[in-house]
């Protein structure tokens, strides 16, 4: 008797443990999806030193295969920056998304790109 007892602890402080690491597991994976742009339509894009098309390149993407990263986990947003076209008769705006690039921080021209996770 005391030894089915004795089992039947053990069993339960583990199926606790186990309960706490698929928790614990599944927490931190949500908390790191990363989020990234890629091209839109086959159009390529640039990636600036500031939110703005006078600002110097960091690079014009024009491989449809690149998913560039944003500069946090979610992608940090500038409303106000410079107004772009993304492309002739394309659209129009200032809201610019905040990316790393070979090591750089930089922002693309928000409409201009497709977002997502990666």
């Amino acid at each position: 008797m005391r030894k089915a007892s004795m089992l039947r602890r053990v069993a339960t402080v583990g199926m606790a443990c186990l309960a706490l690491t698929v928790t614990a597991t599944f927490t931190a994976s949500a908390e790191n999806v990363q989020a990234g742009v890629w091209q839109k339509d086959g159009h390529d894009f640039t990636i600036r030193a500031a939110a703005s098309t006078s600002a110097s390149k960091i690079a014009t993407v024009k491989d449809p295969k690149p998913k560039v990263p944003c500069g946090a986990a979610r992608c940090t947003r500038n409303n106000n920056g410079g107004k772009y076209t993304c492309w002739s008769g394309g659209p129009t705006d200032n809201d610019w998304l905040k990316v790393r690039w070979a090591g750089k921080t930089g922002w693309v021209a928000a409409l201009c790109v497709d977002v997502g996770r990666l």
